[in-house]
């Protein structure tokens, strides 16, 4: 077997490999987000104002995060 046919042999094992199904616990996370997101859309639990807030919060924190490293930046920029 040539240089070239191993090569290329192992680069297709290391695409199949990184872009195959996630794992069980990011799956497991997923429908567990999913099984939340049904509960609060119901209303059936006790929880359901605290998961509305927590996804709230979810979404804003990286809209903050963000807009607290441009306005960082733009100070170190300017001092």
């Amino acid at each position: 077997m040539s240089h070239v046919a191993r090569s290329v042999r192992h680069a297709g094992g290391l695409y199949r490999r990184v872009l195959r199904k996630p794992p069980h616990p990011i799956q497991r996370l997923e429908h567990e987000v999913e099984h939340l997101h049904e509960v609060e859309q119901r209303g059936e639990a006790g929880e359901t104002p605290f998961i509305a807030l927590a996804g709230v919060f979810l979404f804003l924190l990286p809209i903050f995060c963000f807009l607290a490293g441009v306005a960082f930046a733009a100070y170190y920029i300017t001092k």
